[in-house]
């Protein structure tokens, strides 16, 4: 089974929880391709795909919201997750869902994942600083790759279990 794994990520945190989830699903025999989103061409050659983002206030970066939306009828015929990495990416009781949410409902995907993702003040542009200091986020780098791998292990599981049927 040949997988794509897509990625918008901006400073590169979010690229590098994509690489350990390709990696991971590569681990499990799979063929796996990981590409930025912006580089994806099409997804016809492919059976599964995983697509993931940073996420700034509550959007995804538009190199994979575009990907979702450009293909999202092929993406409907496919097995799909997604997942999200960001500062905001844990949803509290009560809090309204954000734009993954719903791309996750759109091409019913099989799970939508939040990580947690990093700051790195040195990396960010001067909007993005007046953005950050108006905000006052936690800084660091607040990656789980434990709960990546768990996650991916899940979505491995599932694969093989599609990959025999």
């Amino acid at each position: 089974m040949k997988v794509l794994v897509a990625v918008g990520s901006k400073y590169g945190a979010t690229r590098e929880v994509a690489t350990r989830i390709a990696e991971d699903i590569r681990a499990h025999g799979f063929e796996v391709d990981l590409l930025d989103a912006c580089d994806v061409q099409g997804i016809q050659y492919y059976e599964a795909v995983i697509i993931g983002s940073a996420v700034y206030g509550g959007l995804w970066r538009r190199d994979a919201s575009a990907l979702i939306k450009q293909h999202r009828d092929e993406l409907i015929a496919k097995d799909v997750w997604l997942f999200s990495v960001g500062m905001e990416t844990v949803v509290k009781p009560g809090q309204p869902l954000d734009e993954s949410d719903g791309f996750a409902r759109e091409v019913q995907a099989h799970d939508h994942a939040r990580f947690p993702g990093a700051i790195n003040w040195d990396r960010l542009n001067v909007g993005e600083k007046a953005l950050i200091k108006a905000l006052n986020p936690p800084m660091g780098d607040f990656r789980d790759f434990t709960a990546v791998r768990e996650w991916t292990e899940r979505v491995a599981a599932k694969l093989e279990e599609l990959a025999a049927a």
